[in-house]
């Protein structure tokens, strides 16, 4: 009896599978490859544009990451800050510190100098005198009330309280912006956003996202708090140059915008430096009527009680 010998079908070519699977480019260090992540860098292979999602969930995870180096990060920020934003904003990420921890670890650097260089005692020196002020200031301050106004005003006594209920919120509001100068920035994000897309151009808001002008803008105020952090060091030799370094702080951030803003814009610097003043003058205005509408509002709410 022959041996039946039992073949096996030969094995198909997987060349057609192979086809199917895709490979990426690193858009960090250009590395192409399969997979999830970077055999190189460990990048990850989803690395996209910047959107609020992922300014979101950067945010929340501020003080547990591990995106980069932060000294390498503060190097680049101070010699090649346009570039930096640029290769950022393109998907070379994996070196550098994320905006959102960055700015959070130079705002603690900043309240440790601020409580330890004493600067805050000059602040709650200038609160105390207005409080000492506020009878005298209160009786010859005039708050130009409008005729409208006035009109609904029948009691000296009620002018009288609503004078003092300004004071007060002056002085909260003083307070506030003493104590809490680079909070205040945080808060008004929105604003800075804002300005920055209506100044620097139609073009590049179409060119670059929400999200992506927070990357910079982020940036940019990790300077400006770093700055903040000088002026209260400084107040430890002289408290006067100190205050006149704080009245500079307008200019400080117009020179923050430029530098970061300049590579990614791609305009000329004199032509940056002119839209970056604009973007901090038109920051400064949103933010000043904000102010005035609450004070309004304030004041419509204190006329309709206090009558």
């Amino acid at each position: 009896m022959q041996n039946e010998i039992q073949t096996t079908p030969e094995t198909q070519p997987e060349a057609a599978n192979d086809e199917a699977i895709k490979t990426t480019k690193c858009l960090n260090c250009g590395t192409e490859f399969q997979g999830n992540f970077c055999p190189e860098c460990g990048q990850s292979a989803e690395t996209g544009r910047f959107t609020m999602r992922f300014i979101f969930e950067n945010l929340l995870a501020a003080f547990l990451s591990k995106d980069g180096g932060i000294w390498f990060t503060l190097k680049n920020l101070f010699s090649r800050p346009g570039a930096m934003i640029v290769e950022i904003l393109n998907g070379k990420r994996r070196k550098y510190f994320s905006p959102f921890p960055m700015l959070f670890c130079s705002l603690t650097l900043y309240v440790l100098i601020f409580s330890i260089s004493g600067s805050h005692d000059d602040y709650r020196e200038f609160e105390n005198q207005l409080h000492e002020k506020e009878t005298e200031i209160v009786g010859t301050v005039d708050f130009n009330i409008s005729a409208e106004d006035a009109e609904n005003v029948q009691d000296d006594e009620v002018k009288v309280e609503v004078k003092k209920s300004l004071y007060n919120i002056l002085v909260l509001a003083v307070s506030f912006y003493n104590n809490h100068y680079t909070l205040l920035y945080m808060l008004t994000l929105p604003l800075f956003v804002t300005a920055a897309r209506c100044c620097y151009g139609k073009a590049n808001r179409k060119r670059y996202n929400k999200a992506e002008y927070v990357v910079a803008i982020v940036y940019s105020l990790v300077m400006v708090v770093l700055y903040r952090c000088i002026v209260s060091l400084v107040y430890l030799a002289s408290p006067d140059f100190s205050s006149k370094m704080g009245a500079w702080m307008p200019l400080v951030i117009a020179t923050a915008f430029t530098v970061c803003f300049n590579k990614m814009m791609s305009f000329s610097i004199a032509k940056t430096v002119w839209r970056s003043v604009l973007t901090t003058a038109f920051y400064f205005m949103l933010l000043g009527t904000l102010i005035i509408m609450a004070c309004i509002a304030i004041l419509i709410y204190l006329y309709t009680k206090l009558k």
